[in-house]
């Protein structure tokens, strides 16, 4: 009998599997929409040319072209069973709306001899195309590379093309200038610029179409999904918030690394945060920026080569690698285990603030690498709960501090999520700029646990020859573009790379004094 009920359950268990169903089409994954719905062409439009042509176009002209685009559309571009299919005989098509910085999936299949790609912003491209040396692909070269970049690498790091026929699945990643492609879950193209084929003199456009590309095959596309990480419409509020001149001038060619890696909770903020923090550089001329999510970077051969480190909202243990990262180092020549890593890291980060480099944090920085005492020191403390997010009263701690002027001196009100801190947090240690003015907030939260009312919202401090800035202001995305907290930032970011100075005197020391 127990023989039995074992092979029963056996076989109920592997009909379970074999019978199983599978994950429905077009259904966008958590946090992703879909850009194809699987039933019609809702959502694109025919192209018409390209960015600098159309840019040229007289409305009336464009609208021409556009109403003949949409025609050639229809022709030749069908949905059939939930995918979308191009005859080979028409033209490419594009996304109705523009982009900015994004996440996309985007499963594809080809015939043999199959050529195509995925244009970003409206310039090419991320590469399809059959790997097996036939057609316009005589290296044999697989998918996924950035076939027209020129100064920049153009083709993929490894080949993880599914045989011609079956179905490929793409992940694409742009931030700022810079595009990250894996192919069936392989890496392929890893954080690469993306030149501006259209104008070659200047960089890829900060917005344009999501375009899939006609080389006169057949092509079938499904499953096409997007998170939008910044959007146009942000990015003009950026754009108009942004000050127009640095505080000082930079004592050299500064360069800054910004850090949005993170580890569980994932702040929505983070990309608004990190692309405003590379525009100050940009339009104040006080640094150029670059921004990351990988954590080999913080090797003391890359990370030396940049100034200061920005961390935006880089929430959690983020400091332990990961087996990608394990694989990146062995790619590299650098054979390690994720412990001898994780030392090496931890090390090259210490030693490049004592050592005369600049740190920043926002927000979530401080909520972040508790295993890791070191850290909570060098940052000012580790977060201990939000009981606020809503008008609070911002206190002015030290008027005469150069990095107050973005403020006048003047205490002043905001929207945002507030943070309360915990050991080794401490006035003994830390230079307090600005604290939660309590007369003019809400006190009657719960999860309050600091009984000394003392709430600091930003602080600088000295770590070796370096210099720390750290503000929790942060988790909304309109702080980013609140002229008064751009200033502020910039400021702060000033101060860590040694351009302003200012005292880092602990305050509790300048309290006794007085």
């Amino acid at each position: 009998m127990l023989r039995l009920v074992c092979s029963v359950g056996l076989l109920l268990s592997m009909s379970t599997f074999v019978f199983a169903e599978e994950p429905k089409l077009n259904q966008p994954p958590q946090g992703f929409k879909a850009l194809f719905n699987g039933k019609d062409l809702s959502g694109w439009k025919g192209l018409v040319a390209n960015p600098k042509a159309r840019a040229e176009m007289s409305k009336e002209k464009l609208a021409e072209e556009q109403a003949k685009a949409d025609e050639s559309m229809n022709a030749h571009w069908s949905v059939e069973d939930g995918v979308l299919v191009f005859d080979g005989k028409g033209q490419s098509i594009c996304t109705a709306k523009d982009y900015a910085d994004f996440e996309m999936y985007v499963d594809f299949k080809i015939k043999e001899a199959g050529d195509s790609g995925i244009y970003l912003r409206g310039s090419p491209q991320v590469q399809i195309w059959d790997p097996s040396n036939k057609g316009p692909n005589p290296k044999g070269v697989g998918s996924g590379g950035l076939y027209n970049n020129q100064k920049n690498p153009s083709e993929p790091i490894a080949n993880a093309d599914n045989a011609v026929g079956e179905w490929n699945t793409f992940f694409i990643r742009m931030v700022d200038d810079r595009v990250t492609v894996k192919l069936n879950g392989k890496l392929v193209v890893d954080d690469v610029v993306l030149e501006n084929y259209w104008e070659r003199d200047k960089p890829i456009y900060r917005t344009g179409q999501i375009e899939l590309q006609n080389h006169g095959n057949t092509l079938y596309f499904r499953n096409i999904y997007i998170r939008e990480l910044v959007t146009p419409e942000q990015l003009e509020k950026l754009e108009k918030a942004m000050p127009d001149k640095a505080r000082v001038e930079p004592k050299k060619p500064e360069n800054v690394l910004v850090f949005i890696r993170y580890d569980g909770f994932r702040h929505s903020s983070i990309p608004v945060g990190a692309v405003a923090t590379k525009m100050l550089g940009e339009h104040t001329g006080a640094y150029s920026a670059r921004i990351t999510n990988d954590l080999t970077m913080l090797q003391p051969e890359v990370l030396n080569q940049y100034d200061s480190m920005v961390m935006v909202n880089t929430t959690g243990e983020w400091i332990k690698p990961r087996d990608e990262d394990i694989q990146k180092l062995a790619a590299a020549g650098k054979q390690m285990t994720k412990e001898e890593a994780e030392q090496i890291f931890k090390k090259s980060l210490l030693d490049f603030v004592s050592n005369g480099k600049g740190l920043v944090g926002f927000h979530a920085a401080s909520d972040a690498n508790y295993k890791w005492p070191e850290f909570g020191k060098m940052v000012g403390g580790y977060f201990h709960g939000h009981p606020w997010h809503e008008n609070v009263g911002i206190k002015v701690d030290d008027p005469d501090h150069p990095l107050m002027a973005a403020f006048g001196g003047e205490n002043f009100s905001i929207v945002d999520e507030i943070y309360q801190f915990r050991d080794p947090y401490s006035r003994q240690a830390l230079h307090v700029l600005l604290s939660l003015d309590v007369e003019n907030t809400n006190m009657k939260k719960g999860g309050i646990h600091r009984t000394d009312g003392d709430f600091a919202v930003s602080w600088v401090r000295g770590w070796g020859k370096g210099r720390v800035f750290y503000s929790s202001l942060g988790h909304r995305e309109e702080i980013y573009w609140n002229p008064q907290i751009l200033k502020f930032y910039l400021d702060g970011i000033q101060f860590s790379l040694g351009d302003l100075d200012g005292p880092t005197a602990p305050s509790a020391s300048e309290t006794a004094q007085k």
